[in-house]
């Protein structure tokens, strides 16, 4: 049979740990989202770029030049007695894609952040010709797709117009089809404020 002290202690332990339970509760307070930036939307009407056509360019920030192109070019490799047919992407002066350094723009997700600073190994650089993928066609074994993009279904490639020391960021969304040796081109978007996140086809 427990003694009175016995009983007062543990009551008196029962009462220290829900006062300190009770301390230790912090206060939740609800953080306002940050709205997402105003964007300009472009409807690529999934824009086939295939080998032996013309690329497609694009004016983002309504300039009359074009800030990003997209094109095909066939390299002859007499050393290893292939071609290759590639697929490029291409920035302007003062458009910016980012390249890390094995020369590949990032894969996207749909809700993937764009920031402006440089992220994840991948550096702000304008000017860039970078290849998304290319298929190797040999005269002695089966053709070969490579490149960083070539699973890409609906994924989105990052971008970055920089105006008077402000940074623009958008995103354009796209697909590569092996089958049909083409990249298909869906949608564009651009942010109407400088130095925000985005997130890719939000």
């Amino acid at each position: 049979m427990p003694s009175r002290f016995t009983s007062g202690l543990q009551t008196l332990c029962c009462i220290v740990v829900m006062l300190t339970l009770v301390s230790c509760k912090k206060e939740t307070k609800d953080t306002p989202a940050v709205p997402r930036p105003e964007m300009e939307y472009f409807n690529l009407n999934n824009r086939e770029i295939k080998a032996n056509t013309p690329g497609f360019f694009m004016d983002v920030n309504h300039d009359s030049r074009p800030d990003l192109a997209f094109t095909t070019l066939l390299v002859g490799d007499p050393v290893y007695q292939v071609d290759k047919l590639q697929f490029l992407i291409t920035s302007n002066i003062k458009i910016n894609l980012p390249v890390n350094d094995n020369e590949e723009v990032p894969v996207m997700k749909n809700g993937q952040s764009i920031v402006p600073e440089d992220f994840n190994g991948y550096h702000w650089f304008e000017l860039s010709s970078i290849l998304l993928v290319q298929k190797i066609i040999s005269f002695t074994a089966p053709d070969v797709w490579e490149g960083h993009w070539k699973n890409a279904v609906h994924n989105y490639l990052p971008y970055q117009v920089n105006e008077n020391g402000k940074r623009y960021n958008g995103w354009v969304e796209l697909s590569v089809d092996i089958a049909g040796e083409k990249i298909v081109l869906h949608k564009a978007a651009i942010s109407k404020e400088p130095d925000r996140i985005v997130k890719a086809g939000e």
